[in-house]
């Protein structure tokens, strides 16, 4: 019985899928869904014949755990064996859909095929056997050192003569795939960067023959698609797209880009595809209210290119019940050189034929064989399996010695593998340590949690991903990805960073999104790594350093585990490692916030409102941020958080430095109910934004002030526009105690007067602290993306438009191509602009009399600025890092900017359209990881549903972008339906306050029914009495928010005081900075 035992301790019934599996070979098990895949690849053979063929794509759907990843690993193995390309889409980390599908393409094209070739080598050889220049291209591949040009040379003059036009378009393409042979590590970094759309560097790319830069991704995906389609048709699988359809309707509920979800995007990517792709065919997998989803929000033509969706079915037959089993079993039987009695033993024929009567989904099956397999080696003994109908509890393990000494493992660990240029050794020990912590947790019926290492290749996206599936929840799926980068060569790491960014999707628009940069020591420098780090941290990218510590406990514990399989008692390791949980003890784990939760009902990572007081944990990554940051609504800590970093690290240099005890979320309030626990924001909420919607008497503009003044407790700068001088005396202590204050207010009062300094600023008004700021972006400040470019140009255009007398399409075509020219120069101030729109060099613009015309503007530029006294800039055009950050790291600056001193509306919106223009522009160079905050009061003047305003395409352009880099706004309003709603759909988190007016008040009511609440006493709420919703929060509830900590009567202050406010900011301020 010891052999049985011995053998059934091998056994990995592996019953969650991941995408990386379907490049591992398995057996078909001849179940009813695999008749579908030998049908489908002669139907892309039959009708994919030329390159303009595509196949009509196939849609197949089923239950979770049906086995649908599965199929299409069987479709990829049918594809390759009859002569086909195979490549997945990878939609895990879908953000920029075309990126991750050139990213998906180079992927695939790495893989190696059953002959040992890469299928990307395949493809070139194909193409050469075609053009019968086969003997020539093997000849180049097999030379040492081989230059590429010579292969793309052979190839190039061959394809000359069928189609020269696309042979030259893509003769970059050609380059590309052939370097990637190369053994120089630089040269395949830049090849792989280059297929996913980035471009190292001029000099680099023109050394190794690149024609051009790279273009944009939809071109590359275009041009390695035409190269495969020379030597055979393509499969373009989409699977397991459950968990990012259900992710986007979870973001779009919770304010987040709603009116472009991630249904959206996927389906109009899948037409592209479709249209893109030569010679192709896309099957898709999904759920069948995925489906239904995708194809409510898909045009017509993108349904169109699909055939009607085939359902799959459970395992309903015995046979492929019988062989699905049979081959989990057999490896680990043939490993441990035992036979057993018959090849499904110890799940006799009856328990499986009545599984598959009961039409029982193959991950059920799996889960509890596994269960009745753990059952057995607790008892010591193994048993015939007569049933599967239920899971088989494992009965109390006696009491035994551990036999797991950690301790000594750990001083015997050997961590001397790890290098500071090269990823293999602690890659390879992140997928094992991660591998273990999946063990650490228990299976559970509702969750599964899979540690899944990418596919083996030269250059993998990441070093693998921890996944947690929630099978409760339409399968939404929370992806932590980790990437070891031990790289020094800035080239290489760009690269690795770039693809490791694509493959995890991460996005501070996203949730569920998490990737974390495993590194020894510091970043490589230079101006672009800093860049792309930048734009890491903005998305929420989390570095860890491990210690000496963490990584002896990481191979010791992989030790162990091997020592165990060697010594077969890999069951008692299980229930060792399950019972002390030491890797989550660790540093590494408690840093990136990963802690088992399931038998508390919660995932790691799950958001929820809790309602019980905790203590956040701060976790030393990028800027300190706490595991706690990542679940859902807080609760008011009640205890400082424990530090387990160094202080200081990661903080930027300019910003101010908070006290000790920095919370991790802000309160907002209590419920309405006796002895209810307070209610708390997470930080890392407020950068996605913040709308309060309530009519006058509200309290609206007390909780405006609260909100602002918690987060500047918590080290989050801002940028309050006081439009009605409400907030002018954010800087100001209550002359006495109010009423409702409770002794933490009184606390937190007393911070707030010596950790914040407020600014007053007083644009048009010389006598109190003027404010200037360029009528221009500051195109310097923005990066590579020609995107952000773009739009920095659209804004320009827009506000200088008017100014410039620009009114017809071709006036408007030549200020476009000036600034676009202005742009590329670096940009500069409005004079600078005004000497080029007077004397147009030639090639500029293609507009007839561009010249003229761009004199005619000029002209009518120093007009306005002769009339207009806001384009006069009379002192210093202020850098946004004055507002946020002021001369003392220790205080938070909060910059209220009164705008009474501007007569008209136009002017305030003028002049608020060029604070975000300078902001839009800033915030990309200076991405905040922990957050800033952009604040308007009566936002329905500047970002208004019903007019147009000079200010609202810079505040759509923001509220959209600004995310990304830490920037979150907070929005009010009196009127429901007056802030546009590409603004209002961008806030997460929203409250909503009492309405007076029938039509308001219907308004409101609407709002809370989109969020899943009900609100028929919105007309009757008390002063300071909100519905409040974020994510994670469920259904809007109501709370009551606190007073505000400074002083703020029932009267605003005249301009006059306002003035005198703003000198008394100036001079306590040159106080400070003199003591």
């Amino acid at each position: 019985m010891s052999d049985a035992l011995d053998a059934l301790r091998g056994i990995d019934f592996d019953w969650v899928r991941t995408l990386d599996s379907i490049w591992i070979d398995t057996a078909p098990t001849g179940g009813p869904n695999e008749r579908l895949v030998p049908e489908i690849v002669a139907d892309l053979h039959r009708k994919a014949r030329q390159p303009a063929d595509r196949a009509l794509g196939r849609v197949l759907v089923g239950q979770s755990g049906i086995g649908k990843t599965h199929l299409i690993g069987q479709l990829r193995r049918e594809a390759w064996r009859t002569g086909a390309w195979f490549v997945p889409l990878d939609v895990l980390g879908l953000t920029d859909f075309w990126r991750s599908a050139a990213l998906s393409f180079v992927t695939a094209l790495l893989q190696t095929m059953p002959d040992g070739r890469r299928q990307s080598d395949a493809v070139l050889a194909g193409v050469a056997r075609r053009f019968r220049v086969e003997a020539q291209v093997e000849a180049a591949f097999n030379t040492p050192n081989m230059d590429a040009r010579r292969i793309v040379d052979v190839l190039v003059r061959a394809l000359m003569s069928v189609d020269a036009g696309r042979a030259l378009k893509h003769l970059d393409v050609f380059r590309a795939l052939c370097l990637l042979r190369s053994q120089d590590l630089a040269v395949v970094g830049l090849a792989h960067a280059w297929l996913q759309g980035y471009d190292a560097g001029p000099a680099e790319r023109a050394a190794l023959g690149f024609k051009t830069p790279p273009p944009a991704p939809v071109e590359l995906v275009r041009g390695m698609c035409w190269i495969m389609a020379l030597s055979g048709p393509t499969l373009i699988a989409v699977d397991q797209i459950d968990g990012v359809i259900e992710t986007g309707r979870l973001a779009a509920e919770d304010g987040i880009d709603a009116e472009a979800g991630l249904a959206e995007v996927l389906a109009a990517g899948l037409l592209g595809v479709n249209i893109v792709c030569d010679r192709s065919m896309t099957v898709m997998t999904c759920l069948q209210e995925s489906w239904e989803r995708l194809e409510a929000r898909a045009l017509s033509s993108m349904r169109e290119r699909f055939a009607e969706a085939t359902g799959l079915v459970g395992m309903n037959e015995r046979a492929a019940a019988a062989a699905l089993v049979a081959g989990r079993l057999a490896p680990a039987y043939a490993e441990a050189g035992y036979v057993p009695p018959f090849p499904t033993w110890p799940f006799s024929e009856r328990a499986l034929a009545d599984a598959a009567a009961a039409g029982m989904m193959p991950r059920t099956l799996l889960m509890r064989c596994d269960a009745f397999r753990r059952h057995c080696l607790a008892e010591g003994a193994v048993s015939v399996c007569d049933s599967l109908g239920t899971a088989a509890p494992p009965p109390e393990a006696p009491p035994e010695e551990a036999g797991f000494d950690l301790a000594a493992a750990c001083r015997a660990a050997d961590i001397a593998g790890i290098r500071s240029d090269e990823d293999t050794w602690l890659g390879q020990l992140l997928r094992d340590t991660f591998d273990l912590y999946a063990l650490e947790d228990d299976p559970d019926d509702t969750l599964d949690v899979a540690s899944k290492g990418e596919a083996d290749q030269r250059i993998p996206p990441l070093h693998g991903r921890l996944i947690y599936i929630h099978r409760d929840e339409n399968d939404r799926e929370r992806h932590v990805c980790y990437r070891a980068l031990q790289h020094q060569n800035a080239i290489a790491f760009q690269a690795r960073l770039r693809a490791a960014l694509t493959a995890s999707g991460i996005s501070a628009r996203i949730p569920d999104r998490e990737l974390l940069l495993i590194r020894r020591g510091p970043m490589p420098g230079g101006a672009k790594t800093k860049q792309l780090v930048d734009a890491f941290k903005a998305a929420g990218g989390l570095a860890i350093d491990p210690t000496d510590a963490d990584l002896r406990v990481f191979v010791a514990l992989r030790d162990l585990h091997t020592r165990a399989r060697e010594a077969g008692t890999s069951d008692r390791f299980e229930r060792w490692i399950r019972a002390e949980q030491p890797l989550v003890n660790t540093g590494f784990f408690r840093d990136a916030g990963l802690a088992h939760a399931a038998k508390a009902g919660t995932a790691p990572g799950k958001d929820h409102a809790a309602e019980t007081p905790a203590v956040p944990v701060r976790a030393p990554g990028i800027d300190g941020r706490a595991a706690a940051e990542r679940s859902g609504v807080a609760q008011a800590p009640a205890a400082p958080p424990a530090a387990h970093a160094p202080a200081g690290r990661g903080a930027r240099p300019d910003r101010p430095t908070p006290g000790p005890s920095v919370p991790d979320a802000i309160p907002v309030g209590h419920r309405l109910t006796p002895d209810a626990p307070g209610v708390s924001l997470p930080l890392r909420l407020l950068p996605r934004h913040t709308a309060i919607i309530a009519g006058s008497g509200s309290g609206k503009t007390v909780l405006l002030r609260r909100l602002v003044e918690e987060a500047a407790l918590a080290g989050l700068p801002a940028i309050v526009i006081d439009p009605n001088n409400d907030l002018s005396r954010l800087g100001d202590r209550w002359p006495e105690r109010p009423q409702g204050f409770s002794p933490d207010d009184d606390r937190k009062a007393a911070l707030y007067a010596e950790r914040v300094e407020v600014v007053v600023w007083t644009p048009g008004v010389h006598a109190g602290n003027p404010l200037f700021l360029s009528v221009l972006p500051d195109f310097a400040e923005l990066g590579e993306d020609r995107d952000e470019r773009q739009q920095a140009i659209e804004m320009a255009a827009e506000t200088l438009g008017p100014l410039a007398g620009a009114k017809t399409n071709l006036q408007r075509g030549v200020l476009a191509d000036s600034l676009r020219r202005f742009a590329e120069r670096g940009g500069g101030n409005l004079a600078a602009f005004m000497d080029l729109l007077a004397d147009l060099p030639d090639g500029i613009s293609q507009i007839g009399n561009a010249a003229k015309l761009g004199h005619g503007m000029a002209d009518q530029l120093h007009a306005a600025v002769a009339t207009n006294p806001l384009l006069k800039v009379e002192g210093t055009v202020l850098d946004p890092r004055h507002l946020f950050f002021g001369t003392d790291p220790a205080r938070t600056r909060i910059s209220v900017i009164n705008l009474s001193g501007l007569a008209s509306e136009a002017a305030r919106e003028d002049f608020v359209n060029r604070l975000q223009m300078t902001l839009f522009g800033w915030i990309k160079k200076n991405p905040s990881p922990r957050g800033m905050l952009y604040v308007v009061d009566e936002a329905q003047t500047f970002l208004p549903a019903q007019k147009a305003s000079p200010s609202l395409g810079s505040g759509i352009k923001l509220v959209a972008q600004g995310r990304k880099y830490g920037l979150g706004m907070i929005v009010a309003t009196q009127v429901p339906r007056g802030i546009h709603n590409q603004v209002v759909s961008n806030c997460t988190t929203q409250f909503l306050g009492r309405q007076s007016a029938p039509a308001t008040i219907a308004a409101a009511q609407e709002i809370l029914a989109a969020n899943g609440g009900a609100a028929a006493d919105i007309g009757k709420l008390g002063a300071g009495e909100f519905y409040f919703a974020t994510e994670g929060s469920g259904r809007p509830a109501k709370l009551r928010t606190p007073l505000c900590l400074s002083y703020h009567p029932a009267n605003p202050p005249t301009p006059e005081e306002v003035i005198r406010q703003a000198k008394r900011s100036i001079e306590a301020g040159t106080r400070a900075r003199a003591s």
